[in-house]
């Protein structure tokens, strides 16, 4: 049996066992058998620089594979391996397959670089090289379809530093934990970059990037409880990780698009080249699931993603394949092109940074159910020139050649109109179906999907107006935002800010106000949620979030002011002694509306009994009826 062998430098001896010890226990989990040797060549050199002898022997290394081992973060070069301490014979094991992929794709390349430089002919070439044969025939886009611009990286010809076998990046994956959103988007995102950047066999990169696919689809559609935690507590950390979820899509995307210019740059055609369809179809989905991760977390979605989806609707149109299903060994497309397409554009009609985070997926899955009944076509003469609401309405805008969203075909003026990459997407059968399931639905309190689509209607039917209008702030005014009853309550009882951040005012209505900050610092922020306003020379007020949009440099959000100020107070529910806080606000007048309490998210139940403390005043309320609720709040009516 042959083996792979390892020398250690500067290793004592507790260590040197460890390390004897790890590589007994990873033994099953390794593609190819390894041992320590003290002599003779190597494969693998690793070095202890938590010795001085283990250091002074790495800094004179030169050739050969290394890796260190140590306890410090940031004592060794960023392109070596790592060990770090303590050494688990899961990572050991994980860095010895790395290593032995490295070996073995070294020597298939120099095997294939002796082949190629032989005079002898090949009499059987394989599919692969004639397929590559038959790309160098065609050297030219077709000139009947659209041109795809689709920049992507630069690729190396030397080993490539990720696992390029399917089998065993499919044992790879699996041994990811299963419960750990960091270290599965962290590790898989190692490997995926460096494959981007490699030059390998067109359908060998297809072959990889589909086993990619179903688990990172899966992280977009994961609610960890961990991560749920996270955002509450840290949302610095949690920032980083929805941040670096975005980028492993982003990577995944750009694995199908270089797979998209190869296929066009060599001429061939998506309705007789099944994998090319299929590599436009993959872009088109995770496209659509990249822009529906940003606005789950109120993101704007990445420059460039909507313009790269549009551009791929008029090469689909042009080449008779929007609707298309192709299927080959092992891959298949159950959606078509034209299906995703139709989702993504009504989820953005519906204007999602309207909406609570939990019904941004519910709108995607209901959108999903409704796509194929909705039309995309060329404006028609009519259209063009049209200005009655009647013939405007459900009728939206699409510039194929823009990085927008549909928009309001009322919106548009009659020479954008005319351009000839402007479409027209009509949402009429989504609002007949809304109508009929309005006709049909009996308990509509209890249906969620019936309340989003109620909610939303006036966005697809495209007669939404505002109630109030807007004046724009002439003056910069700014005020300070409290988020949260921990820090509204802090204000308001110690009559000062320190737990409020400052916010331009934009604009504002009679009942209103759009306020902007720039993005330095984490905002926990989620539609419906109260918030309290202090302004210098005002009573301080309550708002609740009805719009927000974060983008590259700021935050813009969108209030809803409540007429009556608040006030601090605590309370302790009955038969306890934890004490609570809370935020009064007193009775509506010309309102059938009581005193309420706003409290923290699991407070409220039926009749459940609280003692209240009001400056020096204290009194027992029992909750009556719960008015509206979030993420983090409650809102509840009671009696004295």
């Amino acid at each position: 049996m042959s083996f792979l062998r390892i020398k250690a430098y500067g290793f004592n001896e507790t260590d040197f066992l460890l390390l004897k010890s790890m590589l007994n226990l990873a033994d099953k989990s390794l593609i190819k058998k390894w041992k320590l040797v003290e002599k003779g060549d190597v494969d693998l050199t690793i070095y202890s620089l938590d010795s001085s002898e283990g250091t002074i022997v790495w800094q004179q290394h030169q050739h050969g594979i290394a890796a260190i081992f140590s306890s410090e973060e940031n004592s060794h070069n960023n392109d070596c391996l790592i060990l770090k301490k303590p050494l688990r014979s899961k990572d050991f094991a994980q860095l010895l397959n790395s290593v032995a992929q490295q070996i073995s794709d070294k020597l298939v390349l120099e095997k294939s670089n002796d082949s190629s430089s032989s005079d002898s002919i090949d009499e059987k070439p394989s599919f692969l090289s004639r397929l590559s044969q038959r790309f160098r025939s065609k050297k030219t886009p077709r000139s009947e379809l659209p041109s795809l611009d689709f920049s992507t990286p630069e690729k190396s010809n030397s080993s490539p530093n990720t696992i390029t076998e399917p089998d065993l990046l499919s044992q790879w994956l699996k041994q990811l934990p299963e419960n750990d959103s960091d270290k599965i988007i962290s590790a898989t995102l190692g490997n995926l970059t460096p494959l981007n950047r490699t030059n390998i066999p067109v359908i060998q990169r297809l072959i990889l990037l589909d086993i990619y696919r179903r688990p990172i689809r899966n992280l977009v559609f994961n609610r960890d409880l961990t991560l749920i935690q996270r955002e509450i507590s840290s949302p610095a950390e949690f920032l980083k990780t929805i941040n670096n979820l975005s980028l492993l899509l982003q990577e995944l995307i750009i694995g199908y698009k270089i797979i998209i210019n190869v296929f066009y740059q060599s001429g061939e055609h998506p309705n007789s080249n099944d994998q090319f369809l299929i590599a436009i179809n993959r872009v088109s989905e995770l496209i659509s699931l990249l822009i529906l991760h940003s606005y789950r977390y109120y993101r704007s979605p990445p420059a460039g993603s909507m313009q790269d989806l549009h551009q791929l609707y008029l090469y689909c149109e042009a080449s008779k394949t929007l609707d298309k299903l192709v299927s080959v060994k092992g891959t298949s497309i159950t959606r078509s092109f034209f299906h995703n397409y139709r989702q993504l554009m009504l989820s953005n009609i519906a204007e999602p940074f309207n909406l609570e985070k939990h019904d941004i997926f519910r709108l995607f899955n209901i959108m999903e159910k409704m796509a194929d009944q909705v039309k995309v076509s060329r404006l028609s003469a009519t259209q063009i020139k049209a200005s009655s609401k009647l013939t405007l309405a459900s009728n939206f805008y699409i510039s194929c050649t823009s990085d927008q969203p549909p928009h309001p075909l009322s919106s548009i003026n009659f020479e954008d109109r005319s351009l000839p990459q402007a479409r027209l997407i009509n949402t009429n059968p989504v609002l007949q179906l809304i109508d009929n399931m309005a006709k049909s639905a009996k308990k509509r309190d209890s249906n969620l999907d019936f309340q989003l689509l109620e909610k939303i209607r006036p966005q697809i039917d495209a007669s939404y107006q505002r109630k109030y209008d807007r004046t724009p702030n002439s003056q910069s005014r700014l005020i300070n935002m409290a988020s949260g009853v921990a820090s509204i309550h802090h204000c308001l009882e110690n009559n000062e800010l320190s737990k409020s951040t400052e916010w331009t005012i934009i604009n504002k209505s009679e009942i209103g106000i759009m306020a902007s900050k720039n993005n330095d610092r984490h905002h926990n922020l989620n539609i419906g949620d109260f918030v309290g306003l202090f302004e210098s020379n005002s009573a301080p007020l309550l708002a609740i979030i009805r719009w927000l949009r974060t983008d590259k440099h700021s935050t813009n959000i969108g209030l809803e002011l409540h007429s009556e100020s608040p006030t601090a107070i605590t309370f302790t529910p009955d038969g306890d002694t934890e004490i609570l806080q809370g935020l009064l606000l007193e009775e509506i007048e010309d309102s059938e509306q009581g005193p309420s309490l706003i409290v923290n998210k699991g407070t409220f139940s039926d009749n459940r009994v609280f003692h209240v403390k009001e400056g020096d005043e204290t009194y027992t309320v029992t909750t009556n009826k719960l008015l509206t609720h979030s993420l983090y709040f409650e809102h509840f009516s009671f009696k004295v």
